[in-house]
C-alpha cells in the first residue's frame, strides 16, 4: 500500500489528543462515610468497573476514528497486483507528451525514434480501462487533444524543451482531469540538449511524470550550421557581401577539408573548405555579389549528413532598390561640392537626394529618408533635435558637418551622449586611416591609400574630444592624433562627425580624390541602418519583429506557403508583428498584396546535438527541474510497454473506505456515549 499525500499522515498524532485527556482527568469523587450506605460498598465497586470497561471503549473507538479520518486525507492506494485483482483499480487520467521533434527521426535497428515512441503510445492506449481519461498534448503545448491524433503525429521542427512540455501537461491535466489520478507520459529519445531549460517552475501537485525513453543513447555525429549572419554594412548591386556562417562538428573526431557553399536564391555564389574540431564553432566567411535589388533569399549550405534538416540555414538581405539622402543646410553651409559628389553614381546607384533649408527641419517627415547629411548647422532647436534623436534612436544615420560656430553642434552632440568640439585655425593634415572599416572596404588599393590620404591639406577644423560612453570609433586621424573622422553609436543608429566643413576654406578635401568615395560610401553605410539583414527566427518560437509604417493590411507568407494574419500593435511610426513559424524556410511580409521584406526562418540549433542521456540519468534531471518524483519506464516493446504501465499505475484508491470507517467508528461512539449514560 502507497500513500497519494503521505504528508498528512502527521495528523495521527491527534489520535492522542483522547488518550490523554482520558490519562489527565484529575477530577476525583469527595469520600463521604453515611453509615446507611455501607451496603451499597460492594455495589459500588462493580458500577465504577463498568464505568472504566465503557471509557476505554470510547477512548478507543475515538482515537481509531481520529485515525481514520487522517489516513483517508493521506490517500491510500492499493498498488499489490493481487489487492487490485481482487478489489479492482482506480480510473486514471493521463497525458501522452510525444517528443515530434526533428532529432526523433533518426533510425536504429527499431526503425525511427518517433515510430517506437508512437508504437509505445499506442500500448498505452490499449492498456487503459473503461472510465480512464486519455490525451495528447498538442505539438504546441497549449491544449489537450483526443488520442486519434496519434496516428498523424508527424515530425515537426519546432523545439521545446522536455521540462516546458510537461509543465504544461501537467498544468492542463491538473485543470481538466476528472479522476485524482493524474499522470503524465513523456515518450522521447532523452536528448541531452533538448530536455531541461532555465525555467525553475515546480510541477502541479498531485501529478505522476513517467518517462518512457526511446531509441539508443549512443552519440550520432553530425556537423549543424547554427548561424548565419551578413557582416556587410553596405550592401550594393554587383558588389561582394561578406556572409558569415558558424558550423558546429558534434562528434567524436575532427573532420578535414569540409565544404562549405554560399547560395543567392538557388545559385552557388561561393565555397570553401575548413576543418572541424569536436564541439568548436567554426566561424566561415563566404563572400557574394547580389546581382539584382531588393529583398533577397539565400541560405548557406554543408555536406550530406545523417541528419540533413540542419545543412541549410537561410538568410536574408536587402539591395535597397533606391535610397534616399535628405541634404539639411545651415544658413551659411555650402552644399554644392556634397550634391555633385552624390550625384556621380546617382543614376546607376539608385541614389537620390533632397536639399532642404535647416528652418524645414522640423516639418519634414524623416522616417521616409534613408540617411540625413546635416550641413554646418545654425542654432538648433530642441523640437529638431529631438526629431533628429529619435531618428537616429530608430536606426537611421546622420553625417554632421561643424559651422564657424561649435555651439549647434556641441548642443545636439549632448543630446546624443557623444563629445564636444571646439573649432582650430591651425594648418594640418591626415595621418592615418582605418582601412579595415567596411566605409573602405573596396574602395581603394593598397598605393591609393596613401596618396589620396597625403594629398589632403586641413586648414582649419572643428578639434573632437570623444565622449566617456564607448560606442565611438575613429575612422580618419589628423597629424596629432584629433579625429578627422569619428563614428558614434547611438541606439540603434549611427553618427559621422567630420571635422571640416565641405568648404575650400576649411581644407581642399571637397576637390580631392578621398571626397567623392567618401560621400559615397558615407552615405551607403549610414543609409543601412537596421535593414542590411532580414530578422531571423527559430522555427516554433514565437517573436515580434517591427515593420515601419505601410499602407493596407499586414500578413505573411510562411515558408510552407500558407498565409498568416498575425497579431499586430501599432507603435509610433510602425507595427509590432508576433511572428510564430512552424517550418525553415523564408516568409515574406506582405502589405496590399506588395512584398514589404523577408524573414528567415531557422531550426533551434539545440537539434543539432545528437547526444543522449542515459534513462536513469535524464530521470533524476527532471525530477530535479519539476522538484516533483519521475518514474521511469524502461522498456523496448510494445509489449513491455502495457506490461510496465500496468505495474506502474497506481491501483485501487482506499480513501472512501477508510472515511466511511471513521464516520462508523464516531456514530458508534456516539450511540455507545448515549445509552451507556442512560442505563
Amino acid at each position: 500500500m502507497a500513500f497519494i499525500n503521505p504528508l498528512i499522515l502527521f495528523g495521527l498524532i491527534a489520535a492522542a489528543i483522547p488518550l490523554l485527556v482520558h490519562l489527565f482527568n484529575f477530577r476525583r469523587p469527595q469520600r463521604l462515610d453515611y453509615s446507611s450506605l455501607a451496603l451499597l460498598q460492594a455495589l459500588q465497586r462493580t458500577t465504577l468497573q463498568r464505568i472504566r470497561i465503557r471509557n476505554w471503549l470510547l477512548l478507543l473507538l475515538r482515537m481509531l476514528a481520529l485515525c481514520t479520518l487522517v489516513v483517508a486525507f493521506a490517500r491510500p492506494t492499493l498498488t499489490d497486483s493481487s489487492g487490485t485483482r481482487l478489489l479492482g483499480r482506480s480510473s486514471t487520467s493521463a497525458v501522452l507528451v510525444l517528443d515530434a521533434s526533428l532529432s526523433m527521426m533518426q533510425r536504429d535497428s527499431d526503425g525511427t525514434r518517433l515510430g517506437q515512441a508512437k508504437s509505445a503510445a499506442q500500448a498505452i492506449i490499449q492498456s487503459a480501462e473503461p472510465g480512464d481519461e486519455l490525451f495528447m498534448l498538442s505539438e504546441k503545448a497549449q491544449y489537450l487533444e483526443t488520442t486519434d491524433v496519434l496516428v498523424n503525429r508527424g515530425p515537426t521542427p519546432a523545439t521545446q524543451t522536455a521540462a516546458s512540455t510537461i509543465r504544461s501537461a501537467g498544468a492542463l491535466v491538473a485543470q481538466e482531469a476528472s479522476h485524482l489520478d493524474k499522470i503524465v507520459y513523456y515518450l522521447g529519445d532523452m536528448q541531452e540538449s533538448t530536455l531541461l531549460d532555465s525555467v525553475q517552475i515546480p510541477l502541479d501537485n498531485g501529478v505522476r511524470v513517467v518517462l518512457v525513453p526511446v531509441g539508443a543513447t549512443e552519440t550520432r555525429p553530425n556537423v549543424g550550421i547554427t548561424d548565419v549572419q551578413v557582416t556587410s554594412r553596405i550592401v550594393d548591386l554587383d558588389t561582394p557581401a561578406t556572409i558569415e556562417a558558424t558550423v558546429v562538428n558534434h562528434g567524436n573526431s575532427s573532420i578535414d577539408d569540409y565544404a562549405v557553399s554560399l547560395y543567392f536564391g538557388d545559385e552557388r555564389v561561393a565555397q570553401t573548405s575548413i576543418a572541424l574540431a569536436p564541439e568548436i564553432p567554426v566561424r566561415v566567411m563566404l563572400r557574394g555579389a547580389p546581382t539584382m535589388r531588393g529583398w533577397l533569399a539565400g541560405h548557406v549550405m554543408t555536406e550530406d549528413d545523417g541528419f540533413e534538416e540542419d545543412n541549410r540555414r537561410y538568410f536574408t538581405l536587402n539591395v535597397p532598390a533606391r535610397r534616399d539622402i535628405l541634404l539639411v543646410h545651415g544658413a551659411e553651409a555650402q552644399t554644392d561640392h556634397i550634391e555633385l559628389a552624390l550625384s556621380l553614381r546617382s543614376e546607376s546607384d539608385a541614389l537620390r537626394t533632397t536639399k532642404i533649408p535647416q528652418r524645414a527641419l522640423a516639418a519634414t517627415l524623416l522616417s521616409q529618408y534613408s540617411a540625413i547629411f546635416l550641413i554646418s548647422p545654425d542654432e538648433l532647436s530642441t523640437g529638431e533635435m529631438a526629431k533628429l534623436e529619435q531618428y537616429i534612436q530608430d536606426g537611421g544615420g546622420v553625417l554632421i558637418f561643424p559651422a564657424a560656430e561649435p555651439t549647434p553642434t556641441n548642443a545636439f552632440l549632448e543630446v546624443v551622449g557623444a563629445g564636444r568640439v571646439s573649432i582650430q585655425e591651425s594648418e594640418t593634415s591626415i595621418d592615418e586611416a582605418d582601412f579595415e572599416h567596411p566605409l573602405f572596404e573596396g574602395v581603394f588599393t593598397a598605393s591609393e591609400r596613401v596618396q589620396r590620404l597625403e594629398a589632403v591639406t586641413v586648414y582649419r577644423s572643428a578639434r573632437y574630444v570623444p565622449g566617456v560612453t564607448g560606442a565611438e570609433h575613429t575612422l580618419i586621424t589628423l597629424l596629432g592624433g584629433a579625429p578627422l573622422l569619428q563614428e558614434i553609436q547611438f541606439g540603434n543608429g549611427r553618427i559621422f562627425f567630420l571635422a571640416v566643413a565641405p568648404d575650400l576654406g576649411w581644407s581642399d578635401l571637397p576637390v580631392r580624390g578621398l571626397f567623392v568615395p567618401l560621400m559615397y560610401r558615407a552615405a551607403h553605410y549610414l543609409s543601412a541602418g537596421g535593414s542590411v539583414q532580414g530578422e531571423q527566427l527559430l522555427a516554433g518560437h514565437q517573436t515580434s519583429i517591427r515593420i515601419p509604417a505601410v499602407q493596407g493590411n499586414i500578413t505573411v507568407k510562411a515558408p510552407d506557403g500558407t498565409e498568416l494574419m498575425p497579431p499586430q500593435r501599432q507603435v509610433f511610426g510602425a507595427s509590432l508583428l508576433d511572428l510564430d513559424m512552424d517550418s525553415p524556410g523564408v516568409a515574406e511580409v506582405l502589405a496590399a498584396d506588395a512584398s514589404v521584406r523577408l524573414l528567415s526562418v531557422g531550426l533551434d540549433p539545440r537539434e543539432s546535438r545528437l547526444v543522449y542521456m542515459e534513462p536513469e540519468e535524464a530521470r533524476k534531471a527532471l525530477a530535479e527541474a519539476l522538484g516533483a518524483p519521475v518514474e521511469l519506464l524502461n522498456v523496448t516493446s510494445g509489449e513491455g510497454v502495457s506490461a510496465a504501465v500496468n505495474r506502474a499505475r497506481t491501483g485501487l484508491e482506499l480513501w472512501r473506505h477508510f472515511l466511511v470507517l471513521g464516520l462508523v467508528l464516531l456514530a458508534a461512539e456516539m450511540m455507545l456515549a448515549a445509552r451507556w449514560q442512560n442505563r
